[in-house]
């Protein structure tokens, strides 16, 4: 028992054994009263919903049957001799019609059955101005009050007068009566759809005989009838009778419903009712049923207290058999316990996770020698592969080190593929991603090409190199299968991870010492990419040409290209661009031949830069130079998009920034060149050169700066040297001309008249 008592295990055991037992017990104890109660609630509801229908039922069967007996005695025969109450309306009351008018009262009375418990019925003739009232007709027209009973009838006389002017044709209202208090009248014109009615019928019914018909179950609460006004027409409390409930939180609920009928719960005085309610379609009517909700919930008191006890006694049981059965269950686990071999350690109370530890130590330690061995033949696999293609492996034992990784041996043809991701751009990934994309690759070619097809597949060189194999007694041809598969793993690869990939097949061999040559093949064969674009499957012997075309470096697009950028002629460097590219594309000559190509444009471009004694750093970014940038773009597009950001748009931005600075500086540079230098042969190109501008460009700053152009500028400074010549020296005039560059003496005398207006004699002659 001491055990038991430091066990935490046995401890955890009993109180888990408690809570697995009581938990069921608790929920479904708390299920039951909940679902009794409702269903217990649902029928006591659904019992005030049919009284409340019995209770709408009786009533509109009084009032249809008070309406029908009404109409049928307006609507028929009054005589025997079918003369209509409709005609006797127009009838004065004297002596002549005495008979009529009998017949009419006798048949008044005929609508006051007893059961109906009909109080009054008055009829008024609107023309001849007489009512009916009590069995006997008044005339009224000029009627003296005499007694109180005449009071009585001129009263009643303006009641039924004033109903003449409603719309409403037939309908029941709530009046106080004098003799009988809150009666309920029936209102019926005559004729009934007559616009402009001849007379009037009431027939009075007491509320009271609306009451009558209310039927409650003996529970508390209370039943109304409402009309459309919102007054109290009948309830099983009389004292509710005439009053108006408009104020009433639950008469506005049910308005604004608009529901036919419902249900619904609301508080008042910090005490809930549940409302039951029912239009009625003949009068507008309202049924309401208003019962405490404590009533409800009081009969579900009882069920709740038997699931308590009835819980508590489960739980008793349960906490007593999980005790015993724990304690069972935990003897073997101590025995075990006990028989391990602790080495020295201090006992654990919780014996269980003790146990675990060590026979998860143990599982660990198989999972890991497991991992570790086939991590081991996976890499061996590989470094098969890669001697394989390195060309490292003796012929005689390739055969056995293939049954020996699990490869396939009985090849009788095989091919290698290079497979290569073409660009990143328009995804998701970055370069830094490139491996966990070959890696991606490389799960899904194990996944769709069978191991009897293939070998390990491996990663270099930022691709995939994949050995293919087949026999000859296939019914595919090998070609066909090696297509098939690539194809394949190409659309898996744009499919899943929205990569492009282009692959490159060597030819057919059918001995493993060929291995390096395939490997070549295949990495060639995708150069061939640049010319056939991206996403390519490229059979080495297809896409090779066959023999080599002759080919001459397009040296006067690129001297093109040039003069534009030194222009600053953005539009005209990038078509020049373009069209150098398209040069260099539509010749299917040797990949070596395009890469080479691309590498001299690349490097007289930027020999731009050295040439105007600027380091290439300060213009481009250091990625530009790797080796590397040119050889991963495969595509004419690529690499038109490349030197045009990489290379061409920092030249044509330089050379702007250069320009700017230095634009000013030209025009004085040539002037101070012109004075230091004019008895030499100058020339707008000479200075082009000089300053690695195009001609063009320097006369057009030039002469923005000076206001005229070159030539002008070096003939007039010149004449200004000639005339000083002319008046400080003796020289002779045709020697002056031979120093100043001029062609002959007479070239210089017509010059120097041009612009002095006088010949160069006529000048020397003024100053002596």
């Amino acid at each position: 028992m001491r055990i038991l008592r430091t066990s935490s295990f046995f401890k955890n055991l009993v109180l888990l054994s408690c809570i697995i037992g009581i938990f069921p017990i608790m929920l479904l104890g708390y299920l039951s009263y909940n679902k009794s109660s409702t269903i217990l609630q649902e029928e006591v509801a659904s019992s005030k919903r049919l009284i409340l229908k019995q209770n709408k039922e009786k009533v509109e069967y009084l009032l249809k049957t008070i309406d029908t007996l009404t109409t049928q005695t307006i609507s028929g025969a009054v005589t025997t001799n079918a003369v209509s109450m409709q005609t006797v309306l127009d009838y004065p009351f004297n002596y002549e019609y005495q008979d009529v008018f009998n017949k009419l009262i006798y048949e008044l009375v005929q609508i006051q059955v007893f059961e109906l418990g009909i109080q009054d019925v008055h009829l008024m003739s609107y023309r001849r101005d007489w009512i009916v009232e009590g069995g006997a007709v008044y005339p009224m027209k000029d009627r003296p009050l005499i007694e109180k009973h005449d009071a009585y009838l001129s009263n009643l006389h303006s009641l039924l007068k004033a109903y003449r002017d409603d719309s409403r044709r037939s309908y029941w209202k709530l009046i106080q009566d004098e003799k009988s208090g809150y009666v309920l009248k029936l209102i019926k014109h005559i004729p009934l759809n007559a616009i402009n009615p001849d007379g009037i019928i009431t027939v009075n019914v007491p509320l009271q005989e609306l009451s009558k018909r209310l039927t409650g179950d003996a529970e508390p609460g209370n039943t109304l009838i409402l009309d459309d006004t919102g007054a109290v027409l009948a309830s099983l409390k009389t004292r509710d009778i005439g009053s108006s409930v408009q104020a009433e939180a639950y008469y506005q609920q049910i308005i604004n419903s608009g529901e036919q009928e419902g249900f619904f719960f609301y508080e008042q005085q910090e005490q809930k009712y549940a409302v039951h309610y029912n239009h009625a379609l003949y009068n507008n009517w309202i049924y309401v049923s208003i019962t405490p909700l404590e009533h409800l919930m009081s009969k579900s008191d009882a069920i709740k207290l038997y699931t308590i006890i009835f819980a508590a006694i489960l739980i008793v049981l349960v906490i007593t058999s999980s005790f015993i059965v724990s304690h069972r269950l935990y003897l073997p686990i101590n025995r075990i316990y006990r028989s391990i071999q602790l080495d020295g350690k201090q006992k654990q109370n919780n014996e269980l996770k003790y146990i675990s530890e060590h026979l998860v130590k143990l599982a660990q330690s198989s999972t890991r020698l497991k991992g570790q061995i086939e991590q081991l033949h996976n890499q061996t696999r590989e470094f098969f592969v890669f001697k394989l293609l390195l060309g490292d492996m003796k012929l005689d034992s390739i055969v056995e080190q293939l049954e020996q990784h699990d490869f396939p041996a009985n090849w009788d043809q095989w091919c290698v593929l290079a497979i290569q991701i073409d660009t990143l751009e328009g995804t998701q990934y970055r370069d830094k991603d490139i491996d966990l994309m070959l890696f991606a690759i490389r799960n899904m070619i194990e996944e769709l090409v069978p191991q009897s097809m293939r070998l390990s597949p491996i990663i270099q060189s930022q691709g995939l190199v994949l050995i293919l194999g087949g026999g000859l007694d296939e019914d595919t041809p090998f070609n066909v299968q090696v297509f098939n598969r690539t194809e394949e793993i190409r659309k898996n690869v744009k499919g899943y991870l929205n990569l492009k990939i282009s692959i490159g097949i060597s030819r057919r061999y059918t001995n493993f010492i060929y291995a390096p040559l395939a490997h070549q093949e295949s990495l060639d064969a995708l150069t061939y990419r640049v010319r056939l674009g991206s996403e390519s499957i490229l059979f080495i012997n297809e896409v090779e040409p066959v023999s080599e075309q002759t080919f001459r470096y397009p040296k006067e697009l690129e001297f093109q290209i040039m003069e534009a950028i030194k222009q600053s002629n953005h539009e005209q460097t990038q078509e020049r661009l373009h069209a150098i590219i398209v040069y260099f594309f539509e010749n299917p000559i040797n990949h070596y031949d395009y890469q080479h190509f691309i590498g001299r444009l690349f490097n007289n471009l930027t020999g731009l830069v050295q040439d105007a004694g600027v380091s290439v750093q300060e213009v481009f970014e250091k990625e530009t130079f790797y080796s590397e940038m040119l050889v991963r773009m495969h595509t004419a597009e690529q690499i038109e998009a490349w030197l045009w950001k990489q290379v061409v748009r920092p030249l044509l931005t330089w050379m702007e920034e250069r320009q700017l600075k230095q634009q000013v500086n030209i025009s004085m540079l040539i002037i101070s060149d012109i004075e230091q230098y004019y008895d030499q042969d100058l020339s707008i190109e000479m200075f082009a050169a000089r300053l690695h501008y195009h001609p063009s460009y320097i006369s057009r700053v030039f002469k923005k700066d000076t206001g005229v152009n070159f030539s002008e500028y070096l003939s007039n400074y010149r004449i200004e040297i000639a005339k000083r010549w002319l008046m400080e020296t003796d020289m002779k005039i045709s020697d002056i001309a031979e120093k100043l560059h001029y062609s002959t003496a007479s070239n210089f005398n017509r010059n120097f008249k041009k612009i002095v207006q006088i010949t160069p004699s006529q000048y020397r002659e003024q100053f002596k």
